[in-house]
C-alpha cells in the first residue's frame, strides 16, 4: 500500500485534477488507517458534480461503508442510495441486455426434465472423465471465503471468478443461425464432436488464465452467478461435482446493494433493493428447482455454518470433492499474503473470520422489509 500511495502521488503531482486518482488515494488512505484525511477525500468527490457520475458513485459508496462501519445505519443507507442514483442513470441498455439474457436462461430452466441430465450423464461415459467442480450460488453469500479454503489443498486448483464459460465456452455449445437461444432440446442436440472439442478448450483457457496446469487437480470454477448457466455446465462436463454457497437471503440483499460494482449485465441488478431481491429469488429458485433435476452430485455449503465452525464445513466439502483432509486449508490467509483474489470481497477474505455481518440486515430492515415477500420462499426453503 505504501507504494501504491507514493505511485498516487507522483500521478497527482502531474495532473492535481486527475480525479479518479484522488480516488485511489482516499482508497489507500483508508487502508493505511487515516480515517479523517479518507473521509474528507471521498466527501469532496461525492459532491463534486464536475465528477464523473462513476468516480462520485464510488466515493458514496465508499461513505456508506465508513458509515455502515461506525454503526451509523442511517447516514449509510443514504449514501448508498446516492450511489445508487448515479449508477441508475447509465443503467439502460445494460439493463435492457440483463432483462434478455434473465428471460432466455428462464426460458431454459422450465424446458428441462430429469431425463436429459441422466442422459447426458450416460452419454459422458464414453469420454475421459475430468476432475472438474464449479462453486456457484449467488453474491456475497461467501463463495470467496469457501474458494480460498480449498484453495489451499494440494489436490485442487481454483479460477476466481473467470467468465471464460458463461461468455464463451456455453454459447459455442449451440449459438447458431438456427438455434439463437438455449432451449433443452438445443442442448441435447449439440453434436459429441463440439462437446469434446469445447472440454479441451474450457480447460486449456482455464491452464492459461492460472499460467499453470491442472494436471490431476481437481479443478474449481468459482464464480456466483454461474447458477443460471449450470445446466450448460452439466452438458459438457456431467461429471462435474456442484458446491452451492448459502446464506441468509436477507443479508445476501443488504450485502449486494451496499456495494458499488461496475456495471454489467449482472450487477445491474442490484441498483434497487427491489431488484435485488428479484434477481435474487430468480436464481435460488431456478436452483431449487436445478437440485430436483441434476444426476450430477451437489453439496449446499452455508456461510453461517463455515463461519462458526470452519474445519467443520471444510472437511465437509473436501470429502464431497474426494479429496483428504489436510490441516494446512484452514491457514488460508498465510496464503493470501502472496496472492492476487480477483473477487470484490478480496479486502474482507484477508481479515480473520467474523460474525458481525451474520443479521446485518436487521440494521436495514426498514428499507428491505417491502422486499420481505419476494424473499419468503427462499427463507423457507433454505431454513432462514
Amino acid at each position: 500500500m505504501e507504494e501504491a500511495h507514493r505511485l498516487i502521488e507522483d500521478c497527482l503531482r502531474t495532473d492535481p485534477n486527475y480525479l479518479e486518482a484522488h480516488l485511489f488515494k482516499a482508497r489507500l488512505l483508508r487502508r493505511m488507517k487515516e480515517d479523517l484525511a479518507s473521509d474528507g477525500l471521498f466527501q469532496k468527490l461525492a459532491t463534486d458534480e464536475q465528477a464523473h457520475p462513476q468516480v462520485r458513485a464510488q466515493a458514496w459508496a465508499e461513505l456508506a461503508g465508513m458509515h455502515d462501519r461506525q454503526e451509523q445505519y442511517e447516514p449509510a443507507m443514504q449514501a448508498m442510495l446516492k450511489c445508487k442514483e448515479l449508477l441508475r442513470q447509465q443503467e439502460g441498455p445494460i439493463l435492457r441486455e440483463s432483462q434478455a439474457v434473465l428471460g432466455h436462461l428462464r426460458g431454459l430452466a422450465e424446458s428441462l426434465t430429469p431425463a436429459y441430465f441422466q442422459r447426458w450423464r450416460e452419454e459422458a461415459r464414453s469420454l475421459p472423465a475430468k476432475r472438474t467442480a464449479v462453486l456457484a450460488g449467488f453474491p456475497r453469500s461467501g463463495t470467496t471465503l469457501l474458494e480460498q479454503v480449498l484453495d489451499s489443498h494440494s489436490g485442487l486448483v481454483s479460477s476466481d471468478e473467470r467468465e471464460a464459460f458463461a461468455r464463451d465456452i456455453f454459447p459455442a455449445m449451440w449459438l447458431t443461425r438456427e438455434t439463437p437461444l438455449p432451449t433443452a432440446e438445443v442442448l441435447d442436440g449439440v453434436p459429441a464432436q463440439r462437446l469434446v472439442a469445447l472440454r479441451q478448450r474450457y480447460l486449456t483457457y482455464m491452464e492459461a488464465a492460472l499460467n499453470e496446469t491442472i494436471g490431476e487437480r481437481v479443478h474449481l470454477d468459482k464464480n456466483p452467478t454461474l447458477t443460471l448457466v449450470l445446466p450448460g455446465y452439466l452438458r459438457l462436463f456431467p461429471e462435474t461435482r456442484l458446491l452451492i454457497a448459502l446464506r441468509d437471503p436477507r443479508d445476501v440483499v443488504i450485502s449486494c446493494f451496499m456495494q458499488y460494482l461496475p456495471l454489467n449485465a449482472n450487477s445491474v441488478c442490484f441498483l434497487t433493493l427491489e431488484r435485488t431481491a428479484s434477481r435474487y429469488a430468480n436464481d435460488l429458485s431456478a436452483w431449487r428447482r436445478f437440485r430436483d433435476l441434476f444426476a450430477s452430485p451437489w453439496l449446499e455449503v452455508r456461510y453461517e455454518d463455515a463461519v462458526a465452525n470452519l474445519e467443520k464445513e471444510a472437511r465437509r466439502a473436501l470429502e464431497f470433492l474426494g479429496l483428504p483432509w489436510e490441516p494446512n486449508v484452514l491457514n488460508y490467509r498465510e496464503r493470501l499474503k502472496e496472492m492476487v483474489v480477483g473477487s470484490p470481497t478480496y479486502e474482507a477474505v484477508r481479515q480473520p473470520l467474523y460474525t458481525r455481518a451474520i443479521g446485518r440486515w436487521r440494521h436495514y430492515q426498514k428499507y428491505l422489509e417491502p422486499c420481505l415477500p419476494i424473499l419468503q420462499p427462499s427463507i423457507e426453503a433454505f431454513g432462514y
